[in-house]
């Protein structure tokens, strides 16, 4: 299954989109962009949460 997260669902007047799988490695990609163009050094867990937030289980991302 994939996700596809756009920066400017978590707050930030920004046209970044993440296709991915729902893994770990995904949601680092977002983390990472998120500190390389916005400066915000998130955690993976903060990142994580996010993405539960909006409507993602967390027992649908794998390892």
């Amino acid at each position: 299954m994939t996700l596809k997260l756009r920066c400017d669902d978590y707050g930030f007047e920004c046209k970044f989109i993440l296709d991915g799988e729902k893994t770990v490695g995904t949601i680092e990609k977002l983390r990472n962009h998120f500190e390389e163009e916005h400066g915000i050094d998130y955690t993976i867990e903060a990142v994580t949460q996010m993405i539960t937030n909006r409507g993602h289980s967390l027992e649908s991302i794998r390892k």
